[in-house]
């Protein structure tokens, strides 16, 4: 799609400039007049460039959700409840645009879902919700469980942040003392005896100090490149392998992780199979969910053994990748015909489970690093003295 620069008269006879997106100049046009404009110029100003590499923030997402299922629940037509949300300014810029360009594909003749499946930032979870609110006639229904499953997903990813946030803090006051012990008082102590250690730690740091002195600017760069790397590497598909690994080197975060993939799974299929989402469909976009490389494997043989007949509850025992637990509840849901509210239930229950364990796992981390922030500043200050009573024995002879 390319973006045109038009002049036109608007039916009061005022004229008016913009511009807007279409997939061509006559498109632009037929645009125009049905919004009773008489066109006067059009010019092409160039193409939008498709970033989808980062996705959208969930907290915009909760928000946008949540407001479009209540004006559209009140009657709002879909086009102009996101002609008003695309001027809110709680939403940044970027999703700004990205709201104007789905008013632009309605007016173009797209359906709401298309035009979200062509923005290609929306996770399946909403598009397949959405199509399915369009094809059952309840967008407003399918638009609240949405804002309903975002706003959990929210709820719970906050939780786990701010209690989070404790360890964090002392993890990088730790780094912060650690580097002005190294770098600033460190060559300070030294330089007042005019010689350096032969080795052992301070004669390392003492190198390391004088490597960075030499070399700040390129080490600043190469820093700012490998955060900043790690950053989008974290946004990729790929880092849950690395996510994965790393927790199961300390088995606490691995049981917590796995829950949250439970957790996630359950709460997305029940939102899914209660949209009317074909089950074999929901069960691979909720694994999609869980973020759990596991999961997301097994998925597709579930869903291949639903395909052949098997029940949801038969295809999960032989995919052996869930606690009995879920198996047999999942069993009594498909029984009793409440498959939905069963999958609401367990995602509740692990929901709770990891809020526990989350708070047992930050009382495992906090003595930890503590502990360990207090027991290098010992070894530090008695590797320091040990230094200095060496320098004064070389100076006294």
């Amino acid at each position: 799609m390319a973006f045109y620069k038009y002049t036109a008269v608007d039916k009061t006879g005022k004229r008016v400039k913009g511009v807007l997106e279409a997939d061509s100049q006559s498109q632009l046009i037929d645009l125009l007049k049905k919004r009773q404009y008489a066109v006067l110029n059009v010019e092409q100003v160039g193409s939008r460039r498709e970033n989808v590499f980062f996705g959208l923030s969930l907290a915009e997402l909760v928000i946008f959700s949540r407001q479009l299922s209540t004006m559209v629940g009140a009657g709002v037509r879909i086009k102009d409840a996101l002609a008003i949300l695309s001027n809110q300014v709680v939403f940044s810029s970027r999703f700004r645009k990205i709201i104007n360009h789905l008013v632009v594909s309605l007016e173009t003749g797209s359906s709401f879902s298309e035009a979200l499946r062509n923005e290609k930032v929306f996770d399946s979870i909403f598009i397949n919700l959405v199509s399915a609110g369009e094809e059952g006639g309840i967008l407003d229904k399918s638009l609240e469980k949405a804002a309903d499953f975002y706003e959990s997903s929210k709820k719970l990813q906050d939780e786990v942040k701010s209690a989070m946030a404790y360890p964090i803090f002392v993890l990088v006051f730790a780094i912060g003392v650690i580097f002005i012990i190294s770098f600033y008082i460190l060559p300070r102590l030294i330089g007042a005896f005019g010689s350096i250690p032969v080795s052992g730690i301070i004669r390392f740091l003492m190198n390391v100090n004088a490597f960075l002195s030499t070399n700040w600017l390129s080490s600043l760069i190469t820093a700012i490149f490998v955060v900043f790397g790690l950053m989008i590497f974290m946004k990729t598909r790929y880092s849950a392998y690395v996510r994965e690994f790393l927790s199961s080197l300390f088995p606490p975060a691995a049981k917590l992780r796995n829950m949250m993939s439970i957790e996630r799974f359950c709460r997305t299929l029940s939102v899914l199979t209660g949209s009317g989402v074909l089950l074999t469909k929901a069960v691979e976009m909720a694994a999609a969910a869980s973020n759990s490389p596991k999961v997301i494997k097994k998925s597709k043989q579930v869903s291949e053994r639903i395909k052949e007949g098997a029940s949801l509850r038969q295809a999960m025992i032989e995919a052996g990748i869930f606690p009995q637990l879920v198996y047999e509840l999942v069993g009594t849901g498909e029984e009793t015909g409440k498959l939905e509210e069963v999958l609401a239930k367990v995602a509740d229950f692990y929901e709770d489970q990891v809020r526990v364990g989350v708070k047992k796992l930050v009382s495992l981390i906090e003595p930890m690093l503590i502990a360990g922030v207090g027991g290098f500043i010992a070894f530090m200050a008695f590797t320091m003295y040990s230094t200095i009573f060496q320098l004064q024995q070389t100076i006294g002879r």
